[in-house]
């Protein structure tokens, strides 16, 4: 075992009490994951009805749609470090306010290129929220199964709700109801901030300059060096795929959905659905890790989260979708906390920051290109076409990151 993989151990004792972890902080990162999260479930809903309603090509969609992961992929590990270094409350903090403002330059500015630059933004101060509450777990409950299984079943509140709400809104009222809402979800995120406890939360520096704003090399060197921990990797690989399947539906399945004659409420119950029943099966992952090797429990779930996706087109009924996107659901509701307990476990109690947002960072770069890329299938070969062409690439590399896993011997480490 190396000097690094001792220190990881230190960090995932999977043993905590319960009653010992204060209410009030336990209540603020649940509330903090639920409202971030959250928002990415409800632009799920606004931003396609909104790209669509503007006649964009199927190609621009993608391109549009991908572009809110653009700057999370390059500055994710970068927003782990300054967590790791200044506090994670504080950071937190900054990019909650401007997560209330952005939502409505959406209908403000609704041109392509200005919704690019929007949708990078919002992006990125959305899952600076949910790198928080993350990073939170590993630096305050140690990776607890317990608590991560909690906080899973908690955003699924949020989720379940969200994207109901936008849609209904936007049958209601067009997108500045819509994108109201989203609004509304970042005060609530804001609020979830203000109440975790100051201090110790993260590193200590109390003075914030502008340069602790701009990415460091050393924090990006550290956070790969993570990789050639076998248990890591493993877990970065399988996000990785893990995302491109929720990227598919993130992207074209709305757009699918709405040429099928569906009202934007009706995919809002969808969408909602899925979050129900991943808040469901969350809550079992403490019991479920002490029955089954959580590599390929996660593995195996990541699995059926990309075949019922893919067989999107070949559903078609209401009552097919609603139970494929259930299963979906549940499924990706277990690889969550099962990501969350690996990947803490996994690094030093002085990367947990950094850790995440290396996770991070491989999904979004899967989120980035999905969506382009099943744009020009989808252009070419058509819509339904794209989801069996896109969905079987991905479900053979995740056959190849289970042999990874097998070769290196990581479900072994868990």
């Amino acid at each position: 075992m190396t000097e690094r993989e001792a220190e990881a151990g230190e960090t995932g004792a999977p043993d905590w009490d319960p009653g010992r972890v204060p209410r009030r902080l336990e209540l603020a990162i649940y509330g903090a994951a639920t409202f971030s999260n959250s928002l990415g479930y409800m632009v799920m809903v606004a931003v396609p009805l909104l790209l669509v309603s503007l006649g964009l090509s199927p190609l621009m969609v993608g391109i549009v749609l991908g572009s809110r992961h653009l700057l999370v992929l390059f500055c994710s590990i970068h927003g782990g470090a300054m967590m790791d270094r200044l506090d994670t409350r504080r950071v937190m903090l900054i990019f909650a306010w401007v997560t209330v403002v952005l939502p409505l330059a959406y209908p403000l500015f609704p041109f392509v290129f200005a919704l690019i630059v929007i949708q990078m933004a919002a992006g990125y101060c959305t899952s600076i929220g949910w790198i928080g509450a993350q990073a939170l777990i590993g630096q305050t409950l140690r990776g607890s199964p317990v608590h991560t299984g909690r906080m899973d079943a908690v955003i699924r509140i949020g989720a379940l709700t969200g994207p109901p709400l936008t849609g209904a809104a936007w049958d209601a009222a067009g997108p500045w109801a819509a994108f109201g809402v989203l609004s509304l979800w970042g005060v609530g995120l804001l609020v979830s901030c203000l109440a975790l406890p100051g201090g110790g939360t993260g590193g200590a520096k109390t003075a914030v300059t502008w340069r602790d704003f701009l990415p460091r090399a050393s924090d990006y060197g550290v956070a790969l060096a993570l990789l050639t921990l076998p248990l890591v990797a493993t877990v970065i690989l399988v996000a990785l795929l893990r995302i491109s399947s929720f990227s598919i539906q993130a992207s074209f399945y709305v757009v699918w959905l709405d040429g099928q004659g569906y009202t934007g409420t009706m995919i809002g119950v969808l969408l909602g659905a899925y979050s129900l029943f991943g808040g469901g099966a969350s809550l079992s992952v403490g019991a479920l890790v002490k029955r089954f090797p959580a590599v390929w429990l996660m593995i195996v779930m990541v699995g059926i989260t990309i075949l019922s996706v893919t067989a999107t087109p070949a559903l078609g009924a209401y009552w097919a979708l609603f139970i494929a996107i259930s299963l979906n659901g549940a499924a990706y509701g277990l690889t969550q906390p099962l990501m969350i307990i690996l990947m803490s476990r996994g690094s030093g109690a002085a990367d947990q920051g950094k850790a995440v947002g290396l996770r991070t960072s491989a999904n979004r770069l899967a989120a980035t290109l999905i969506p382009p890329v099943m744009g020009a299938v989808a252009q070419f070969a058509g819509l339904d076409a794209s989801f069996y062409i896109v969905g079987g690439a991905v479900f053979a590399l995740l056959l190849l990151a289970a042999l990874f896993a097998h070769k290196t011997g990581a479900a072994r480490l868990n």
